[in-house]
C-alpha cells in the first residue's frame, strides 16, 4: 500500500457561481441535444497523497486534489499533535485549474501560512497553537500523524469540509535496528541499517537542551549509516549540567563505535547542531579517528562551560548579559551576548581547529539568533604567479589569522582560459566586488596579496581599481612583463624579453634573471604599472637573491616612481640570501623547478637558512601590515633582518 495513492472523499453538491456555470458551458464535456444541455454528474472532491498512508518523515509527499469545480477557491489545512498533545497547524489558499484539479507541485499558494510554489509548505510551515513550542520527536518508534483537509473558499472563514486524508510519518525506517547503548560511561542509542554491515559510522549530537534525541540518527540509519545518538548531560546517570565537560567521555563514545563489529573504520563521522556542533569541532580537533565532521550552526569557541581533555583546558567564552535585546514581540534576542573569541582573553576559548585531521562541512543559517557568527572580517584577495590554476594554502593560513581570504585563480583552472594571452583587470574587479558584497567581509576596502606575476596583478589592481586598502607584493616587478595589462580603455604594453640572455648555471640549470628587456627610461618606462594612482599603502617584500628577475632593482624603481609623483615611499623589506618563492613559515626552499614561460627548469635563488628565516619574518610583516591597514587586531611586528 505504500506506493498507492490515498483516496478519501466527501460527497457534496457545490453551489456554483455564474462564472463557474459559464466555464462549464464552454467545456468540451458539455453536450447539447436540441435545446437540452446535458450536464455531467459532479464528482466528489478527492485528496490524493503519494506516498499514501505511511512514509518516513524525510520523504517528500505529493499532495493533489481532484474533482473540484473549474478554478474553485479552496483552503488546504494541515495539522498534527506532538507526543504531549500540543497542536501544530498550517494552512494555505489555492485555486483549482480549469479542469478542477489542484497539484501542489504546480499550483502556487495564494496566501496563508506561506505563499508561492511550495509543495511541502503545509509541513514546514506548521506552527504551534500555543506560542514558544518546538516540535520535537522523542520516541522514534511511533509516527507523527498529519491530518490534511480541503475546505471550500478562502479566509477569513473557509467553508465546509470537502475531503480529508491522513498520513503517518515515521522516524524509524523499515528494518532499521535500534540498540540502546550503556557501555562504560557512554549513554546513547545506536541505529543500524537493515542490511548486513559493516557501515560507515556517525556520532550524532544535539544542543544545550540535554537529554537524548534520536530522530535524526534513526533517519540517517535508513540511508545506510550506523549512527549513535549520543547524550552528554541531563540524561540518566550523566551530569545534570554542562558546567564541566570532559572530552574523554566523547573519546569513549568514538572508540565504542569504532570497535563495534557493524561499524566500518578506520574513522567515524560527526554530526552536531548548536552546542553539539561546537563539541564535534572540539572532538575533531583533539581526538583521533575522526574522518569527517558536519557542524550545523556551531560556534568556533567553547561556550557554556569548561572543556577538559587530558592536560588541556578550554575556558568558556565570556558572556555579557547587558547585550541582550528585546524584540518588538517581547522576546529576548541573545545573538550579541557572547564576547568575540578573536579578541583579548576570550581567544583562549577558540577551538584549535588547526589540529584537526578531518574534513569539515559547516552549515550556517545566516539569520541564526542563537549566537553571532564571528565577523565580518577584513578581506584579502590572494593571487599566485605564472603557474596558473588555484593554490589555496596561503589563503587558508591567512583565514586562521582572522582574515576572510579569497584564493583567486585567473587562468588554467576549470572554465577559465587555458592560456594567459592578456591580463584584463575587469575579471579581477569582479572578484573584488564579490568580496566587498560578501556579508562576512568588512569594508570599506580589501587587501591584496600576490607573489611574482600575482604581485604585479595586485599592483595593477591597486592602481586602477577602487576600494583597495592595502597591497603586499612579494617579489613583484611593478612592470607589465610578458603580456599586456588592460583595463577599459587603458593598456600597459609588455616590456618583453630576450631568451638569448638565458645563462646556464654551474649546475646545468637555466638562470633567467636577465632575460627581460632593459627598463629604458627607468621608472617612466611605458611598461611600468602606474602605482602612483594607488590609494592604499604598499608593502614590497624583496628576496635579494631572486633569480626570476631583479626584484630589488624593480622595487627601487617603484619607489622612485611613487616619489616622483609626490607620493610616499612604499614600505620595502629586503631579505639577503632569499630567493624568489617566499612562502609562509617553514616551507622548504625551492631552489629550482619548471618555469612555464621558458618550459625549462630554472633556478629561483636563495640559501636555505637565510631563506627560511626570511619566510618567518615576512609572514609576520604581512600579518601586521594587513592588521594595521584593514582593521585587524594584531600588534605591529618589526623586521628582524
Amino acid at each position: 500500500m505504500a506506493s498507492s495513492p490515498a483516496v478519501l472523499r466527501a460527497s457534496r453538491l457545490y453551489p456554483w457561481s455564474l462564472k463557474s456555470w459559464a466555464q462549464l458551458l464552454r467545456s468540451p464535456q458539455m453536450k447539447q441535444v436540441g435545446r437540452i444541455i446535458r450536464v455531467p454528474a459532479r464528482m466528489a472532491a478527492t485528496l490524493i497523497l503519494e506516498p499514501a498512508g505511511r512514509c518516513c518523515w524525510d520523504e517528500p509527499v505529493r499532495i493533489a486534489v481532484r474533482g473540484l469545480a473549474p478554478e474553485q477557491p479552496v483552503t488546504l489545512r494541515a495539522s498534527l499533535r506532538d507526543e504531549k498533545g500540543a497542536l501544530f497547524q498550517a494552512h494555505a489558499r489555492y485555486r483549482a485549474d480549469a479542469h478542477g484539479e489542484l497539484d501542489l507541485e504546480r499550483a502556487p499558494a495564494l496566501g496563508g501560512s506561506f505563499a508561492g510554489l511550495e509543495p511541502m509548505g503545509l509541513l514546514w510551515a506548521l506552527e504551534p497553537e500555543k506560542p514558544l513550542l518546538r516540535l520535537v520527536k522523542r520516541d522514534v518508534r511511533t509516527p507523527l500523524a498529519v491530518e490534511l483537509e480541503v475546505l471550500e473558499g478562502h479566509d477569513p472563514e473557509p467553508g465546509r469540509l470537502l475531503c480529508r486524508a491522513r498520513q503517518e510519518r515515521d522516524f524509524l525506517p523499515p528494518g532499521v535496528r535500534r540498540e540502546p547503548v550503556r557501555a562504560g560511561r557512554v549513554r546513547g542509542t545506536l541505529f543500524l541499517p537493515p542490511e548486513p554491515g559493516p557501515f560507515p559510522g556517525i556520532v550524532d549530537m544535539f544542543g544545550t537542551g540535554g537529554g537524548l534525541l534520536e530522530y535524526r540518527a534513526s533517519l540517517l540509519a535508513g540511508k545506510g549509516f550506523a549512527v549513535m545518538a549520543l547524550a552528554y548531560y541531563n540524561y540518566e546517570d550523566l551530569p545534570k549540567t554542562m558546567d564541566v565537560l570532559h572530552l574523554e567521555y566523547f573519546e569513549e563514545a568514538v572508540n565504542y563505535l569504532l570497535s563495534h563489529p557493524e561499524v566500518k573504520g578506520p574513522g567515524v563521522g560527526l554530526l552536531g547542531i548548536s552546542k553539539g556542533g561546537e563539541l564535534c569541532l572540539s572532538m575533531a580537533s583533539f581526538l583521533k579517528g575522526i574522518t569527517a565532521a558536519v557542524i550545523i550552526n556551531g560556534s568556533v569557541a567553547n561556550v557554556g562551560g569548561t572543556l577538559h581533555y587530558k592536560g588541556e583546558t578550554l575556558p568558556p567564552v565570556g558572556v555579557n548579559r547587558n547585550r541582550i535585546k528585546v524584540t518588538k514581540d517581547g522576546y529576548a534576542d541573545i545573538v550579541d551576548v557572547l564576547n568575540s573569541p578573536l579578541e583579548g582573553p576570550d581567544q583562549k576559548s577558540f577551538i584549535p581547529v588547526e589540529r584537526a585531521e578531518s574534513t569539515f562541512l559547516f552549515l550556517v543559517g545566516q539569520d541564526d539568533h542563537n549566537w553571532k557568527r564571528p565577523g565580518p572580517f577584513p578581506g584579502i584577495i590572494d593571487i599566485f604567479g605564472i603557474g596558473g590554476g588555484l593554490l589555496e594554502y596561503r589563503a587558508s593560513l591567512l583565514a586562521g589569522h582572522g582574515f576572510a581570504t579569497l584564493a583567486l585563480a585567473y587562468y588554467n583552472f576549470e572554465d577559465l582560459p587555458k592560456n594567459m594571452d592578456n591580463i584584463s583587470l575587469e575579471y579581477f574587479e569582479e572578484a573584488l566586488c564579490y568580496m566587498l558584497q560578501h556579508p562576512q567581509v568588512k569594508g570599506p576596502g580589501i587587501g591584496l596579496l600576490g607573489i611574482s606575476l600575482g604581485a604585479d596583478i595586485c599592483l595593477s589592481m591597486a592602481s586602477f581599481l577602487k576600494n583597495v586598502s592595502a597591497t603586499v607584493s612579494i617579489n613583484g616587478s611593478g612592470i607589465s612583463g610578458n603580456k599586456a595589462i588592460n583595463y577599459k580603455h587603458s593598456s600597459i604594453p609588455p616590456l618583453g624579453y630576450d631568451l638569448r640572455r638565458i645563462r646556464v648555471a654551474f649546475s646545468g640549470l637555466m638562470d633567467i634573471v636577465d632575460i627581460r628587456n632593459d627598463l629604458v627610461g627607468g621608472y617612466e618606462n611605458s611598461s611600468m604599472i602606474p602605482v602612483e594612482k594607488a590609494q592604499g599603502p604598499i608593502l614590497l617584500i624583496v628576496g635579494q637573491d631572486d633569480h626570476n628577475w631583479r626584484s630589488e632593482l624593480y622595487a627601487q624603481k617603484v619607489s622612485e616612481r611613487l616619489q616622483a609623483h609626490g607620493k610616499e615611499k612604499p614600505h620595502i623589506i629586503c631579505y639577503p640570501g632569499t630567493g624568489h618563492y617566499i612562502e609562509p613559515p617553514y616551507f622548504p626552499l625551492c631552489p629550482a623547478s619548471l618555469h612555464k614561460l621558458v618550459n625549462k627548469h630554472v633556478i629561483w635563488g636563495g640559501e636555505p637558512r637565510a631563506h627560511s628565516k626570511a619566510q618567518v619574518d615576512a609572514w609576520k610583516q604581512i600579518l601586521a601590515f594587513f592588521c594595521k591597514h584593514l582593521g585587524g587586531t594584531q600588534k605591529t611586528a618589526f623586521p628582524k633582518l
